[in-house]
């Protein structure tokens, strides 16, 4: 008498499996007891540009969908290179829509991976989810835009709808600002400007891969951060801990006044924006902070302060996620 057969684990659809936060996602389903179904443009079990075409999932059961494809890390220099952004992160979440709309059975949940770009805040502390969302960049409106198709369509088909908020995520490999920082502390290109007392919403991107079987039975809409919230300085020395650089010097606050405002003169002079000036220096001297309060009260969210992650007794592994092309990437 043979003994009954195991049921079937439960299937995840992901998106943007390969970029820095999806290869995250990836393990942590699977570890969770998912069977991970990755759609993407050139690797995946469904190979398909969501910015041009409709992806065809005839055939599959899913229960939960993860959405993390997208763009960011660029700044747009066209009116083309701008809808770009729209292509993937507002058009490619209407084309996953429509093709799960075909499937015979809806899915449990869906779980959107967005950005705290939204707001389209500068600086500003503790910002929480009930601030209107204000972002005007390319990639802040089409996230927006992203967003609501997903409540809409949520709403309409009775799946369950969650949305994460993140702000910059620290992990191995990261691409955008964090990476950027780290090749000019690598360089002896970085400063400390002042006190580096601005601080910064941050989150490891293993916390929030943990978070997802949760978030996805609860549904909602949050921001992730860490909730320690370390400042430019915190950051950065430890970043250089970990790469074995000498100590960060620094440029007294004085003296990046002076040269903010002669790029404030050369912006008049050559009649764009200098990469240097009084806006950007505001910018790197003021905090932003987003509050996590709510996923901590409704889905149990327990991150780890992002500085742990560069200790030398880190739990991370460091060799499980290879190198990749990172522009354009999101996650």
């Amino acid at each position: 008498m043979s003994a009954n057969p195991s049921p079937k684990p439960p299937t995840a659809l992901l998106t943007g499996h390969t970029g820095f936060l999806g290869k995250y996602l990836a393990r942590s389903l699977t570890e969770t007891g998912y069977r991970v179904l990755t759609l993407g443009r050139t690797e995946g079990d469904i190979r398909t540009d969501l910015a041009t075409q409709q992806p065809d999932l005839s055939g599959n059961v899913i229960n939960l969908v993860v959405h993390a494809a997208g763009k960011a890390h660029s700044l747009p220099r066209s009116t083309e290179e701008s809808q770009v952004f729209f292509q993937v992160n507002r058009d490619g979440t209407r084309r996953l829509l429509q093709a799960l709309e075909l499937l015979k059975k809806r899915p449990d949940a869906l779980v959107l991976i967005s950005t705290v770009a939204v707001y389209g805040c500068e600086t500003g502390e503790k910002i929480s989810e009930e601030v209107t969302l204000s972002g005007k960049t390319p990639y802040a409106e089409s996230k927006i835009q992203a967003e609501a198709l997903v409540q809409t369509w949520c709403a309409q088909q009775g799946v369950r709808c969650c949305i994460l908020r993140l702000p910059l995520i620290v992990g191995a490999d990261a691409p955008g600002n964090l990476g950027k920082m780290e090749q000019a502390i690598r360089r002896g290109r970085y400063v400390h400007i002042g006190a580096g007392s601005a601080r910064r919403s941050m989150v490891r991107a293993d916390d929030v891969a943990r978070m997802i079987p949760k978030a996805a039975q609860t549904g909602g809409i949050y921001n992730l951060t860490d909730g320690i919230h370390p400042s430019v300085r915190e950051l950065g020395d430890a970043l250089a801990r970990q790469i074995g650089r000498r100590m960060i010097p620094t440029v007294p606050i004085g003296f990046a006044r002076i040269l903010a405002r002669l790029g404030d003169g050369i912006n008049g002079v050559i009649g764009r924006k200098f990469p240097f000036d009084s806006i950007t220096l505001e910018k790197m001297t003021g905090s932003l902070t987003f509050s996590d309060q709510l996923a901590r009260e409704k889905i149990g969210w327990q991150p780890r302060s992002v500085l742990s992650f560069f200790a030398p007794d880190s739990d991370i592994d460091r060799n499980f996620i290879q190198p990749s092309d990172k522009r354009g990437q999101t996650y």
